[in-house]
Formats: structure tokens, C-alpha cells, sequence
């Protein structure tokens, strides 16, 4: 079949103007059963997400607020949540009554945050920074998969970039990541073909984070021990920091109020950064 006949078998295909039995001599009756079957459960799954966001459509800011939390506690990602869709769709207008949902500081609470961080800076700005810390923190180091942030050296998702937008107010919390070596898995074709070169990993985000927020640009390298000896030069940043706060009788950089609370909050010692300053 020469080119210009299979462009008007493929544009008549797609239109619809193909005799019912034009495929009976390609298509077996089983492949036609199964690419019915396929539609139909297409079609399906079609009609369930437009039922649920016209349920997400007609609820108010808390019951949204629910919403995004169950997605948060699931880890799926903002980008991927159609609760978190619909809250951005309403704009600052529900900023306020949004921010009195986000009272829990952890992992449930990070798509309900970066909804408010959308659709209202000013509000989200108004939020304890600990708090913030402590919801942002608490979600990195739970994720399973770690599409909600990005990819290191690549390019970051809004998660990570509140993450930055902290400064050094979130060192303290990312410290004792640098010592966390589990997989850091992302999904999608892209993540997969990136996981096999690279075998991310729990520190290798949080190196790249701290990087972030000095405003270095560092290329990680593809071998996990050449990434850790930057993460060492990382830990050796932050103990020199440390010995001189000492020394100078300088409170340590993260023994204000506010880092305090979200660095050791109601958790164990083993949770301070000087945990692996020492």
C-alpha cells in the first residue's frame, strides 16, 4: 500500500467513513472483542471521573479540604488530584476559609498547602513557617514515589520549589535526610529512563534541595558514591556552621522558635540535626 493510500485509509478510519467490514481482514474477532471491551472500560472510567468531579464541583471548601487530604495520605500528586483542581479553580476567594483547614502538620496536608500557596501567596505566607516546614518536610520524607517534587538537577515541582522558598529555615528538617539512602522512585517514562542512570535516592533530593536554596547550580553525578561524597561536603558545611555558632556563643542556626518547633516538635531527639552534626 503506497503513502497516499494509506492516508486516505487512516483519515477515512478516523472519521468514521470505513464500511463496517473494511477491518474483517486485519482484525481477528477475538482483537475486535478485546478493543470493544477496552473502549468500554475507557468510557467507563470516563463517566466515573466526570460523576466525581461533579461531586467535587458542588462541595463546599472543607468538604474539598477532606478531599485533598485523602490524595495527600494516598501520595498521590497535586498535579494529579482533581480536588486540588477544583479548589485552584475558585481562586483567592476561598483562600481564607481554605487556610483554617490546614491545621495538621503532616504529609496529609501538603495538597490543601500548595493550593493555598496557588491561589493565594499572601495567605499562605501567613501560615506558621514551622508549620510549613513541618507539613512539606514530613511529605518528602514519607513519599513513596517522588513525582510530587520533581527531579533533582532537572527540574523542580511546586512542592520542592515551596521547599526553597524557605531558605535556610529548612536545613535544619532536610539534614537528617542526607543520612536517608532509600530508592527514590519516580514514575512515567522519562522517570524510569532517569531512575535507571541515576538510582535516586531519599538524600540525593535532599542534597539537591540544600543546593537549591544556597543558589548552587551542582551537576549530581550518575554514581551514588560520588553523590555521597557531595553530600559529606554538605554535612561538613553544616558542622563548621555549627562549631562557629558555638563558639561565638551564637545560637545554633536552627534554635529559633519557630525551627525548633518543626525540628524536634513532639518527636525524638534522634530528629535534631545535630543528631548528625555531631
Amino acid at each position: 500500500m503506497n503513502r497516499k493510500v494509506l492516508l486516505t485509509f487512516l483519515l477515512a478510519a478516523g472519521a468514521g467513513m470505513m464500511a463496517p467490514g473494511a477491518l474483517s481482514q486485519s482484525a481477528s474477532p477475538g482483537d475486535s472483542g478485546q478493543m470493544a471491551a477496552k473502549l468500554e472500560e475507557t468510557r467507563a472510567l470516563d463517566d466515573k471521573r466526570a460523576a466525581y468531579e461533579k461531586r467535587l464541583a458542588a462541595m463546599d471548601i472543607a468538604e474539598l479540604a477532606k478531599e485533598m487530604e485523602s490524595d495527600s495520605s494516598k501520595g498521590r500528586e497535586p498535579f494529579n488530584s482533581a480536588a486540588y483542581r477544583q479548589a485552584v479553580s475558585r481562586g483567592e476567594g476561598v483562600a481564607a476559609d481554605l487556610k483554617g483547614q490546614l491545621v495538621r502538620p503532616d504529609r496529609g496536608t501538603l495538597i490543601g498547602l500548595m493550593a493555598l500557596r496557588k491561589i493565594s501567596p499572601k495567605e499562605y505566607q501567613s501560615l506558621d513557617p514551622a508549620f510549613r516546614l513541618r507539613v512539606l518536610v514530613e511529605a518528602l520524607k514519607n513519599s513513596k514515589f517522588f513525582n510530587t517534587w520533581g527531579i533533582p538537577g532537572l527540574s523542580w515541582e511546586d512542592a520542592a520549589n515551596a521547599i526553597i522558598a524557605e531558605g535556610e529555615a529548612a536545613r535544619p528538617l532536610l539534614l537528617p535526610l542526607l543520612r536517608d539512602t532509600r530508592p527514590a522512585p519516580v514514575f512515567g517514562s522519562e522517570g524510569a529512563t532517569i531512575n535507571r542512570e541515576y538510582h535516586y535516592r531519599v538524600c540525593d533530593y535532599a542534597l539537591a534541595l540544600l543546593d537549591s536554596i544556597r543558589q548552587e547550580k551542582i551537576e549530581l553525578p550518575t554514581d551514588p558514591a560520588e553523590r555521597d561524597r557531595l553530600i559529606e561536603r554538605e554535612v561538613n558545611i553544616s558542622q563548621r556552621r555549627f562549631k562557629r555558632s558555638v563558639a561565638l556563643k551564637q545560637p545554633a542556626f536552627w534554635q529559633t522558635e519557630a525551627i525548633s518547633k518543626a525540628v524536634i516538635g513532639n518527636g525524638p531527639a534522634a530528629n535534631r540535626p545535630d543528631a548528625i552534626l555531631s
